[in-house]
């Protein structure tokens, strides 16, 4: 199950979601975001980004469920709504339809709630829009209990961050029987360009 939340809501009810504010006197950007116990780039190894994509969710899940964690709220990091972006590549497209079909409407920048049973179909769309579609901003998501903080980059990448010590031993603890892969920093598993990528200008 999927569940709109507003955005003001959102950021109200999980301040360690993190989010972009813009100050039009000083004309400059300010990152909210949460004092993090640890931070994690993690990937997989695949042949192709396609294989890719739904590998590293799976293995997340494990993370998810060693820490007990059953939903995820999912927010953009600015305001822009989800699906501001068209774009005609076919990932892209499904992405977009799959939003469409859970109610998510042309103007909607607010948060949405997965069941851990619905991230896999979730994240799999969530990965390819924010491949595809360099106008929207990153989608971060957080627990619940705001445990931790993460998202899904363009490259399919998972970046996570711990919010506290007793996570971080948990997710330390499921990392080895997972396959995913710890790295010092985030990187392109392919070292090609991203096919289907758009930006509006």
């Amino acid at each position: 199950m999927i569940k709109k939340i507003a955005r003001q809501e959102a950021l109200e009810l999980y301040p360690s979601l993190p989010y972009l504010t813009y100050d039009n006197e000083k004309d400059e950007e300010t990152y909210h975001y949460p004092k993090y116990y640890s931070r994690y780039y993690l990937s997989i190894s695949a042949k192709s980004i396609k294989t890719h994509i739904p590998r590293i969710i799976a293995e997340f899940l494990k993370v998810c469920k060693a820490c007990s964690i059953d939903q995820l709220l999912f927010l953009g990091q600015w305001e822009t709504p989800w699906l501001f972006q068209q774009n005609d590549y076919i990932r892209a497209q499904e992405a977009m339809n799959f939003l469409k079909s859970n109610k998510v409407g042309k103007r909607f920048n607010g948060a949405l709630m997965v069941n851990i049973s619905d991230l896999p179909h979730f994240m799999k769309h969530l990965a390819w829009l924010s491949r595809c579609n360099a106008t929207l901003p990153y989608f971060h998501f957080t627990d619940p209990g705001e445990n931790i903080v993460g998202h899904l980059c363009k490259y399919g990448n998972l970046h996570l961050d711990t919010l506290n010590e007793s996570t971080d031993k948990l997710v330390k603890e499921a990392l080895p029987n997972t396959s995913l892969i710890v790295t010092d920093d985030c990187y392109n598993p392919y070292n090609n360009r991203i096919v289907g990528r758009r930006i509006i200008v």
